[in-house]
């Protein structure tokens, strides 16, 4: 055989691939597949679709920001009551469940932040920081989801 003959040979024969190679093809086609059948779904679709897609589009900005609401108060209200059931549980020592009884002093309202009013304190501090957080994220979501609604709005 010539060498122009070999060289064609090989030309028409590809390698076998790897597991890495026959896996990102296997995605390439994904892709293929997914971008084909998402451009002929909006080629193909009728004021009806069009109307029926900004209904559920809207109402899910309309109603996300409410269910974030109402999960995050739940979890508020779970702490706030986790609290309370640790505190009247606190309010029992191990001498008073043996039937001794210790004389404590009146504590004060306005402590100085130490001794037991200060894992109250720190308590109060971190749940109004996780509250304070959980309520940043909604907002920081709330905005990303606003500049992708524009943003895919914008393409063609």
């Amino acid at each position: 055989m010539d060498p122009v003959g070999q060289q064609q040979q090989h030309q028409g024969e590809q390698p076998e691939l790897n597991a890495f190679g026959k896996l990102t093809a296997q995605f390439l086609q994904y892709g293929a597949n997914a971008s084909n059948n998402i451009s002929t779904a909006f080629d193909s679709m009728d004021t009806k679709a069009w109307l029926r897609l900004t209904v559920i589009v809207g109402g899910y900005m309309l109603l996300r920001p409410l269910f974030l609401k109402f999960v995050t108060k739940g979890a508020v209200q779970k702490m706030e009551d986790e609290d309370a059931r640790e505190k009247r549980k606190a309010q029992i020592s191990p001498n008073e469940l043996r039937g001794l009884v210790e004389d404590e002093p009146e504590i004060d309202e306005e402590g100085d932040g130490t001794g037991a009013d200060w894992g109250q304190k720190a308590r109060v501090r971190q749940r109004t920081m996780l509250k304070d957080l959980l309520e940043a994220e909604e907002r920081r979501r709330e905005e990303e989801e606003d500049d992708k609604d524009i943003a895919d709005l914008l393409e063609d």
